[in-house]
């Protein structure tokens, strides 16, 4: 394998998206690809430094994207794909339905309705509702 990486670097990018951190994906894809490893060598086969290998698989862990086996030597396997996928999504549609009723409970105050017809009023990222100052 001549200079050739067992990962493409856009890959990355994905995993980025999916709540990787560039380590992660190394050790996630790795425990794909070669199934049940002991710590060692999930640190030579990923290419993440061995320093580093039990704090990665235990965010992993907490994560719930591998199980680890803690026996006289501790080991990993991958959770499926799919499953973390669906189980992220389930997480994203219950915040944007909490977001959507928050906005919807707003919007339906005579205060909001009144403060935004008249363009006096701010959401801020707190959550509060501000009007200007004034002048």
């Amino acid at each position: 394998m001549n200079g050739m990486r067992l990962l493409p670097e856009d890959i990355f990018t994905v995993f980025g998206r999916l709540g990787f951190s560039r380590y992660e994906a190394k050790v996630y894809a790795t425990l794909c690809a070669c199934g049940r490893l002991k710590m060692g060598e999930l640190a030579k086969y990923s290419t993440v430094p061995h320093s580093r290998i039990y704090g990665i698989v235990e965010r992993l862990e907490q994560k719930g994207e591998v199980i680890v086996s803690r026996t006289w030597t501790s080991t990993a396997h991958s959770v499926p794909l799919k499953q973390i996928v669906a189980s992220r999504v389930r997480h994203y549609l219950q915040d944007a339905h909490k977001v959507a009723k928050y906005v919807e409970s707003i919007q339906n105050t005579e205060a909001f309705k009144h403060f935004y017809n008249t363009r006096r009023i701010a959401l801020r990222s707190n959550g509060r509702l501000t009007l200007p100052s004034q002048e």
